[in-house]
């Protein structure tokens, strides 16, 4: 008898802004794009990363979703307001001048968290942002954009799969942010 091997799924944690923003975001994705020389990301796949996973087996997936479930954090507001780009990366991204403390605290629990538990983080440290746009082939230099208000309430576990015409990411868990109060 042979056993069947399930293939890795690549995941990441995220949050994922609601369809009307990422519709605004996907805009503006194309237009940097344009500028940038680059591929924009489609609107529906528009998130800032809190944690990349990369290939995880199929089998220990629980072990992420417990790791959500436990995770505290506070709702917040994030304003998006600066543009930018990683050169290197030939990425074009949006983010805040500013992040809340909330966000940094948000993205510190949720590292230790991996970590505790075996999981493999990179090194660097956490800049939020959301890439608008890749292969990008001319610089994009930063600047003030927007401002694009965001209420965030909520983290989610995402799965990406490769495809020739692009990512197409899913979410297989989603845990809400508690609410601060009034």
């Amino acid at each position: 008898m042979q056993a069947t091997v399930e293939a890795p799924v690549r995941v990441f944690y995220a949050l994922v802004p609601p369809p009307a923003m990422q519709s605004v975001l996907g805009d503006l994705a194309r237009e940097v794009a344009r500028r940038a020389r680059g591929r924009p990301v489609p609107a529906g796949n528009i998130h800032l990363t809190l944690a990349f996973i990369g290939a995880w087996p199929s089998a220990r997936l629980q072990l992420l979703i417990g790791i959500g479930e436990a995770l505290a954090g506070e709702a917040m507001r994030v304003t998006l307001d600066t543009q930018g780009g990683f050169r290197r990366a030939g990425v074009a991204w949006i983010g805040p001048s500013r992040p809340p403390p909330a966000l940094g605290a948000l993205a510190t629990a949720l590292t230790g968290a991996l970590t505790g538990a075996g999981v493999a983080q990179e090194e660097r440290p956490f800049h939020p942002h959301l890439t608008l746009a890749r292969k990008c082939r001319a610089a994009h230099a930063q600047a003030a954009v927007g401002p694009f208000e965001w209420d965030v309430d909520a983290v989610v576990l995402m799965r990406s799969d490769t495809r020739a015409e692009g990512a197409r990411y899913e979410r297989l868990a989603q845990w809400p942010l508690a609410r601060g109060r009034a």
